[in-house]
C-alpha cells in the first residue's frame, strides 16, 4: 500500500544518493535520519549509509550534540567536533524518523542551514570530498 503524502522537500541526501521523486518513501540510503535506541538510551542524527538485516549504519552525532557541533562548523577555526561512522544492531533501535520539517520545526538539516549560513548538502560534499 502506498502513502499518497507528497513531500515537497526531502530530506537532503549525500551527492550521488537516490532523491525522493515527490512520492513519500521510507528512508533509504543517504537519508537525513534520528535514531532512537534503547539500552541506554540515546538519539543521534545523522546520514543512513546502509540498513541490513543485522542493523544500521550511521554517519552523525548524538543528537544532543547537534547544535555545538553545527556553531563548530560556523566558526572559521578548525572545529573539534565531527561525526563519526558507526553500526548499530538492530536489537537496540527503537526507531528511525525521517529528518524533515513537521509545520513549524525546522529539520535539523534546516537548523544546521541557519547556524552556519550554507545547506547541509554542501558541508556534506565538502567532507566527503576530504576523505
Amino acid at each position: 500500500m502506498q502513502n499518497p503524502r507528497k513531500d515537497p522537500s526531502p530530506a537532503p541526501r549525500l551527492p550521488g544518493s537516490p532523491v525522493l521523486s515527490g512520492e513519500w518513501t521510507a528512508p533509504c540510503t543517504g537519508a537525513c535520519v534520528v535514531l532512537y535506541l534503547h539500552s541506554p538510551r540515546e538519539k543521534h542524527w545523522g546520514i543512513l549509509l546502509q540498513l541490513d538485516g543485522a542493523g544500521i549504519w550511521l554517519r552523525g552525532i548524538e543528537l544532543d550534540s547537534f547544535d555545538a557541533w553545527a556553531r563548530e562548523q560556523a566558526s572559521p577555526e578548525v572545529g573539534h567536533m565531527g561525526l563519526s561512522t558507526f553500526f548499530v544492531p538492530h536489537i537496540r533501535v527503537e526507531k528511525v524518523v525521517l529528518d524533515e520539517r513537521v509545520g513549524p520545526v525546522p529539520s535539523m538539516a534546516e537548523r544546521f542551514e541557519t547556524i552556519t549560513g550554507r545547506p547541509l548538502a554542501a558541508f556534506l560534499k565538502e567532507e566527503a570530498a576530504k576523505g
